[in-house]
C-alpha cells in the first residue's frame, strides 16, 4: 500500500528493515543482540547464508527485521531484501569501511528507491576508523549528515550493545516520518522469503505479509502451487490464528516448492485459488524458474545439487553463472531441498561423470551406498564459496584435455632419393627450430597445405640422428601419400594436451 493513503481501513504498521552489507561485518550480530538470541554459532563459519525473518519490539511497537547474506553469491537475495523493505540498515565495520558486497548493497538501496541509514559496526576495537569509514561511503556518493548529505548514522558494538538502542530510535522516527500504512481488512498478499521440505509437515515457505490479514482456513498461492492454511506460525515458532502487514510467518503444506522472491496471494477457497492460478498461466503471467540448459557446442557436465532451503539453491545457481570457460560448464539435471537421497543418485543415471553437491544437508546412508556402486563422488558443504571451489576444481577435471599441433620446426626438401606409394627417402635442411626422429609433419607447397606424414627416421651425416637443428643439412625417412618434390617445406609439429 502506497504512504500516507487516505483510503478507509488504512492503518499504520510496522515497518520491514533489511540489513545489508559485507560479509562478516557484523549483521548478524546486531541482529543477535536485538533478539538475545545466537544463531551466529549455528552458521558455518559465522557467515549467515539464508535469508530469514524476525519479529521484535522496541518501547512497544514492532519491527520486523530481515537479515540479509552477504556474500556475491546471495546478490538475487539481497536484490529481494532491498524490493521487500520498507527501510534498509546499512552496515558498514568501522575498521574496514566500504567493501565489494557493500558496495552492491548500496547499489540495490539506489535502484530500489529504499530508505536507508548507516550503521558503522566494531567500535569496540582498538583499530576501528570512523572518520576514514564514512569517507569510503562518501566516495561511493553516500552523504550522510553533516557531510553534505541527510542519510542518518550511528555508531554501534554489537559486543558491548553501545549505539544499538540510538539504532532502534532512528529507525522508529524513520518510519514514523514515511508513514507506511496498510489496509488490513483485505486477503493477504505478500512476497515468499524461503522455502524448503521439512521432512515432518511437507514443503513449508516464510512469508512476509506486505497487505492485508492471514487467516487459519485461507488458501495461499505462490507462482503454480497453493496451499490452506491449517496453520500459522510467528517467528518465534508459535501458532497463531491470524497476522497482518508486515508480519513474517510459517506456512506448511504446500504442493510444489514456491519460489523465493514470489508474490504470493490469498483466497477464501480452493476453487479461487485454482481459478486464480489457471488465470494466471492463460495470461503467462506464472513465473517460472531461470532456464540453466546449455548450448550444444560446450561440454557439459550432469550436476546434482540439493540444498537446505530454496535461497541456497538460487545462491548456488548464481556461482554457477561463474563456473564455465569457453568448452565447458555444469547442467543441472536434479535440483531440491532436503538431504541427498538414493533416489536422486538413481536420476544421475549410474555414470561417474555426474557431480553430486549438498548444501547445508546430509547424505542419506542409502545414497552413500549406491554412490560407492556406481563410483559417483558426494560432497557436502556449509560454506558457499567452498562449494564453488570445489565446482571450479571439478569442472577442470572433467574437462577433456585440448589437443593441439605445436609447430616445433622447418625444414625444406633438397632432394628426392626414393619414393614409392607409401613415403620415400629425401634429403633437405632445416631453416627453423629443431626436428625429432618421431616428428609429424604437415607439407607446405607455395603457401597451401597438402597432407600430413610421420618420420621414420632421421639421418645427419650418415649416421643416424635423434634430432637435427637449425642450419644442419639431413636425410629423411618418411611415411605420408603425398609425393614431395623439391622445393617443399616440412613443417614439423608435435601434439600436447591442454
Amino acid at each position: 500500500m502506497s504512504k500516507n493513503s487516505t483510503q478507509e481501513n488504512i492503518k499504520k504498521r510496522s515497518p520491514v528493515v533489511s540489513v545489508m552489507g559485507h560479509v562478516d561485518h557484523g549483521k548478524s550480530s546486531l541482529l543477535d543482540y536485538i533478539r538475545k538470541t545466537n544463531i551466529v554459532e549455528k552458521e558455518a563459519g559465522g557467515i549467515t547464508q539464508h535469508l530469514s525473518a524476525y519479529e521484535v519490539e522496541h518501547k512497544g511497537e514492532k519491527i520486523t527485521f530481515l537479515d540479509i547474506p552477504g556474500h556475491e553469491a546471495f546478490s538475487a537475495v539481497k536484490k529481494r531484501g532491498a524490493s521487500v523493505a520498507d527501510l534498509v540498515i546499512l552496515i558498514v565495520s568501522a575498521t574496514e569501511g566500504v567493501k565489494d558486497q557493500t558496495v552492491s548493497a548500496i547499489e540495490f538501496i539506489k535502484e530500489s528507491k529504499t530508505p536507508f541509514l548507516v550503521a558503522f559496526t566494531k567500535i569496540d576495537l582498538p583499530n576501528k576508523d570512523v572518520e576514514k569509514a564514512k569517507l569510503s561511503l562518501l566516495e561511493k556518493e553516500v552523504y550522510l549528515e553533516g557531510m553534505g548529505g541527510d542519510v542518518s548514522y550511528t555508531e554501534i558494538s554489537s559486543k558491548t550493545g553501545e549505539g544499538i538502542e540510538n539504532l532502534l530510535e532512528l529507525v522508529s522516527l524513520k518510519a514514523e516520518v514515511e508513514n507506511f500504512t496498510a489496509n488490513f481488512e483485505k486477503k493477504a498478499t505478500g512476497f515468499v522469503l524461503e522455502a524448503h521440505k521439512n521432512p515432518k509437515v511437507g514443503i513449508s515457505a516464510t512469508l512476509l505479509i506486505k497487505e492485508g490479514t492471514l487467516n487459519v482456513g485461507d488458501y495461499i498461492v505462490s507462482g503454480k502451487t497453493f496451499v490452506s492454511v491449517k496453520r500459522i506460525e510467528n517467528s518465534l515458532n508459535e501458532s497463531i490464528k491470524e497476522a497482518s502487514a508486515s508480519s513474517p510467518v510459517l506456512i506448511s503444506g504446500f504442493q510444489e516448492l514456491p519460489l523465493s522472491g514470489s508474490e504470493f496471494y490469498t483466497f477464501s477457497s480452493k476453487k479461487e485459488a485454482e481459478k486464480f492460478i489457471e488465470e494466471m498461466e492463460e495470461a503467462g503471467l506464472v513465473e517460472e524458474a531461470e532456464d540453466f540448459s546449455l548450448k550444444n557446442s560446450k561440454n557439459f557436465f550432469p550436476l546434482i545439487v540439493k540444498a537446505d532451503v530454496s535461497g541456497s539453491l538460487e545462491a548456488i545457481k548464481s556461482e554457477l553463472k561463474k563456473i564455465t570457460d569457453e568448452r565447458s560448464e555444469f547442467k543441472i539435471i536434479e535440483e531440491g531441498t532436503g538431504n541427498i537421497s538414493e533416489s536422486d543418485l538413481k536420476k544421475a543415471g549410474a555414470k561417474s561423470s555426474v557431480t553430486v553437491v549438498g548444501f547445508g544437508v546430509k547424505e542419506e546412508s542409502s545414497a552413500k551406498n549406491l554412490a560407492e556402486i556406481f563410483d559417483i563422488e558426494i560432497k557436502t558443504f556449509n560454506i558457499i564459496y567452498e562449494l564453488s571451489e570445489y565446482l571450479q576444481k571439478r569442472l577442470k577435471e572433467l574437462t577433456p584435455k585440448e589437443r593441439i599441433e605445436k609447430e616445433v620446426a622447418k625444414a625444406k626438401v633438397l632432394k628426392i632419393f626414393s619414393w614409392d606409394k607409401k613415403g620415400g627417402v629425401v634429403g633437405g635442411e632445416v631453416l627453423s627450430g629443431e626436428i625429432f626422429s618421431d616428428s609429424f609433419f604437415k607439407i607446405e607447397r607455395r603457401g597451401q597445405f597438402l597432407e600430413t606424414g610421420k618420420i621414420l627416421q632421421l639421418q645427419s651425416g650418415k649416421k643416424k640422428a635423434s634430432s637435427v637443428k637449425e642450419g644442419v643439412q639431413f636425410g629423411v625417412e618418411i611415411l605420408t601419400k603425398n609425393e614431395l618434390m623439391e622445393g617443399d617445406i616440412l613443417v614439423a609439429f608435435k601434439i600436447e594436451e591442454i
